[in-house]
């Protein structure tokens, strides 16, 4: 690591408190003795590393202060005071660095290696302990904590610190010893006599300020008001602080620490019956029932930590009493003993006297307690607190002799092999951890031999049965494809089938999936709980699996259509559960487990099951622009007229398929009132009337194009993270859609095409009516006759301009007509010039063919007298003025004027 040198920290330039305040020079020898006596205390690797973690977390408290501290630093533009915050939090992260590189090198070196590291250690800790302006060690705080669902202990300040004298060694044949070996030939064996006296540890949980200090047992004692100590007479133990044991947020920054208070063995009971008890109790310190009928008069004690190198003493409340009686006989063992395996159901009872039995062969050995190979399990040995006596060792054992076991079930309890037995546990914990390996299905007993203070040793038999380790994994991934109206109770059809077994003789069934975080504080918001009640029965319905009444898995033969209707049909399995989408991350998987039970209980296997929300990526696969919609990157659409003064109004239907409500388009340029308005319209969730409204009509025919994006809202799909109780529209989950495009807005008749119904013959200087197409019988009685001009619309389907009513006209403007509403310019090239036509003016005029009138147009000459040489392109460009108010000059056709008769 980098070496540091202590003479330049000390006086260094930047030497400031947690709070980011400059420390002025002082003497450092007192400094420079605690940090000694720190170091001295560091025995072992183990130390050292829980130095460096203290000193690590004094750091980062320091930079969050500092960060803080910047934040507001950069509000006020406050330029000296960042940059000296700056630096600090600088100097604190390479002060990070090095207790990383530092744990890494005590992590990796011998334990031979440990007085190396001293120095460096010395340097660091001064580093640290300048940096964020407060020793390390110093204790500021004690308090208790009451952790009463702790069972068996209450880990409360009211301490029973009994003794028990052994009288007689009672054996569980009901004979007696006066000397035995408990667990004679076993691991940890010990052996006990008549006269041996027993002391009982009882804990207190209790609150340490600060979290990480170092708290060594030779600083703990328990005083009186007077300041006395019971140090002759107890041996007081401390835990050291563990971030794991945490009550709750509120206390994350206070170490939480068993601070356990034994009786030494050889203590004078009387003298300290006169210390603990007050002057009215002390005469009845010999009377055994005074405890119990009575009550005593506690004197109360203060927990002390005590730092004799800094000469300071932190004591806690007078709130420590300590009650002292003769330990009793240990009782309930088998009520109170609990037995935990994976392979149960959470519903099961595990008591181990529900498990003492087992039954015999005849039975199937139905009191079994399913476990699983290859997993451990754990038997947890206990006794009836209330009634005064407490277990001291146990172990467990295969009862291979076991009465009940026949001679080929002993022979296959002996293929079976197990770990975590044949070991003697001796202290306040008494847990054991067993495994088994071998066949499933094979029923063991296990024997539990206990022994209390007293000197009363027990046996309890339990049975288990082990089952095979899991078997399928059954995977489902959870899209939205649509609109989702109630993501907190998502009814998930994807289809998916996922392959699925179930175990041989299967009968029963427990559910056992938590898919989402954990529930907010508010209670509202809640993870997705299948978690089954009891047993479910699987013969009684093989098609699918239910939790609690409702349905889970689909179960399917292996066509994946047909539903199973037996265990050996079963191939695949569909998940059909309701989910509450915000509560599930995006992509993270959630497992669980369905185990499996034969009809007495054994335990057969696991099928997992896995469920992951992934957002989509993409507009649900139904919607696109309608065929040809978009040219070039660019859509033109045509708004209709609305209202007085009329604004444009354009219906989504016409542009794309599938529009719905949770479609949202957006058009950059027309979004504020003085460019327009895009409106999507109380009828946005009607694909019949769903529209930009309110178009200005500014942004008609303007020939300009605006961006646009269309965007799907799959509904408040998205992870809600904890602390927020209320749901909005921040929480929508909205994709657009991946086709990039702009969007025009035409005027319909402008970009309408139009036509001659007839090609027209025009001569100089003469009065020509051109007309429409006339059909004539063979008698020649006309029997049609059309307007001389068609119009083809943007959508290229035919309109009669002359006809009031054809909507597809008069939507968007008036009919062309021989009244002055239509004027028609004709526009000549001269020399490359295009100038208004000197030859004709023209109108539209109406014209009869047999008993049918239709509208013409009527040339009309000038009487201009130019010499032409040639025949005349002329173009016919109709001025109207549109529903939107625009005066539209359309260049819709062209005629050839000709000099001369053909």
């Amino acid at each position: 690591m980098r070496k540091k040198y202590l003479s330049a920290l000390l006086f260094g330039a930047l030497l400031f408190a947690s709070a980011g305040t400059f420390t002025s020079c002082k003497d450092y020898d007192d400094d420079i003795s605690n940090l000694q006596s720190q170091i001295d205390g560091l025995a072992t690797k183990d130390d050292m590393q829980a130095k460096l973690d203290q000193m690590q977390t004094a750091v980062n408290d320091a930079k969050a202060t500092a960060e803080e501290a910047l934040e507001k630093a950069n509000a006020a533009g406050d330029a000296d005071k960042i940059a000296e915050l700056e630096g600090r939090i600088a100097d604190l992260e390479e002060v990070l660095g090095d207790i990383d590189a530092m744990k890494e090198e005590i992590q990796n070196a011998l334990d031979s290696q440990i007085a190396e590291f001293r120095t460096e250690m010395e340097e660091l800790l001064a580093q640290v302990e300048e940096l964020t302006g407060y020793s390390l060690g110093m204790v500021t705080e004690i308090s208790f904590q009451v952790k009463d669902d702790d069972a068996p202990a209450q880990y409360d300040p009211n301490l029973d610190v009994n003794y028990a004298r052994i009288d007689v060694i009672t054996l569980p044949n009901g004979k007696t010893a006066t000397s035995y070996t408990f667990g004679e030939g076993l691991t940890g064996a010990f052996s006990l006599a008549k006269g041996d006296v027993n002391t009982v540890t009882d804990y207190m949980l209790v609150n340490i300020n600060p979290a990480n200090a170092v708290i060594s047992n030779d600083m703990l004692s328990l005083v009186n008001g007077n300041g006395v100590n019971l140090n002759e007479y107890v041996n007081i133990t401390s835990s050291q602080w563990s971030g794991d044991i945490i009550a709750s947020r509120a206390t994350q920054n206070t170490g939480l620490r068993l601070v356990g208070v034994q009786l030494k063995e050889d203590v004078d009971f009387e003298s300290f019956d006169k210390l603990v008890l007050s002057s009215s109790d002390a005469g009845h310190a010999s009377d055994p029932t005074w405890c119990d009928g009575k009550g005593h008069d506690y004197i109360a004690y203060a927990l002390a930590v005590t730092d004799a190198e800094k000469d300071r003493s932190v004591t806690s409340a007078y709130d420590v009493t300590l009650h002292v009686q003769a330990e009793q006989k240990a009782e309930d063992i088998e009520k109170k003993s609990t037995i935990q395996s994976d392979a149960a159901a959470a519903a099961l009872n595990k008591a181990i006297e529900t498990w003492k039995d087992g039954g015999d062969a005849a039975s199937g050995y139905e009191k079994c307690f399913p476990v699983e190979a290859g997993a451990p399990f754990t038997i947890n040995v206990a006794s009836d607190l209330s009634k005064g006596g407490r277990v001291m060792a146990s172990y467990v054992t295969v009862d291979y002799n076991n009465s009940t076991l026949s001679t080929t079930d002993k022979a296959a309890l002996k293929t079976l092999t197990f770990s975590g037995v044949d070991t003697v546990i001796k202290g306040e914990e008494l847990t054991h951890s067993i495994t088994v390996n071998g066949e499933a299905g094979i029923p063991v007993p296990l024997k539990l031999v206990t022994i209390d203070y007293r000197g009363f040793i027990e046996e309890n038999t339990i049975w288990v049965k082990a089952g095979e380790a899991a078997t399928v994994t059954a995977a489902y991934t959870v899209t939205p494809t649509s609109y989702v109206n109630a993501p907190a109770a998502y009814v998930v059809n994807t289809g998916e089938k996922q392959a699925f077994t179930i175990p041989a003789n299967a009968h029963y069934y427990h559910v056992d999936l938590v898919a989402g975080e954990t529930a907010h504080a508010d209670g509202v918001h809640a993870p997705s709980v299948f978690k089954s009640s009891g047993y479910g029965i699987l013969s009684s319905n093989w098609s699918e699996l239910n939790v609690n009444g409702n349905d889970f898995l689909k179960l399917y033969k292996a066509d994946k259509n047909t539903l199973a209707g037996n265990q050996k049909e079963v191939a695949y399995a569909e998940f059909v559960g309701t989910l509450n989408l915000q509560m599930m991350r995006e992509d993270k998987t959630y497992t669980g487990a369905i185990k499996f039970y034969d009809e007495s209980g054994t335990y057969l296997g696991t099928n997992t099951i896995q469920v992951t929300k992934k957002l989509p990526t993409a507009v649900p696969a139904d919607f696109s622009a309608k065929t040809n919609g978009i040219v070039n990157g660019v859509m033109t659409v045509y708004p209709e007229p609305k209202g007085t003064p009329a604004t444009g109004e354009y219906l989504l239907k016409q542009a794309f398929n599938n529009w719905d409500a949770d479609y949202i388009l957006s058009i950059d340029g027309i979004t504020n009132s003085s460019k327009g308005v895009y409106n999507p319209g109380v009828n946005k969730g009607d694909a019949s009337t769903a529209s930009i409204l309110n178009i200005n009509t500014g942004v008609i025919n303007d020939g300009k194009t605006y961006a646009a994006t269309v965007e799907y809202n799959y509904g408040q799909i998205a992870f809600i993270p904890e602390g927020h109780g209320v749901i909005d529209d921040a929480y929508d989950y909205k994709v657009e859609w991946a086709t990039d495009f702009s969007i025009k807005f035409g005027c319909w008749p402008v970009d309408c095409t139009y036509q001659w119904s007839e090609t027209p013959v025009v001569y100089y200087r003469e009065t020509n009516i051109i007309k429409g197409k006339v059909t004539k019988a063979a008698n020649g009685t006309v029997t049609a006759f059309e307007n001389v001009i068609k119009a083809i619309s943007p959508y290229k389907g035919a309109v009669d301009p002359f006809d009031a009513t054809d909507t597809d006209w008069t939507t968007w403007a008036n009919i062309l007509s021989n009244a002055s509403t239509t004027e028609i310019i004709l526009i000549t090239n001269n020399n490359g010039k295009e100038i208004e036509n000197e030859y004709f003016t023209a109108k539209f005029v109406a014209a009869t063919e047999g008993s049918i009138t239709k509208t013409a147009m009527e040339l009309t000459p000038t009487g201009a007298q130019v010499q032409v040489g040639e025949d005349i392109e002329t173009k016919v460009i109709l001025k109207i003025k549109d529903n939107f108010g625009h005066v539209e000059e359309i260049p819709a056709l062209t005629f050839t004027m000709k000099i001369n008769h053909e």
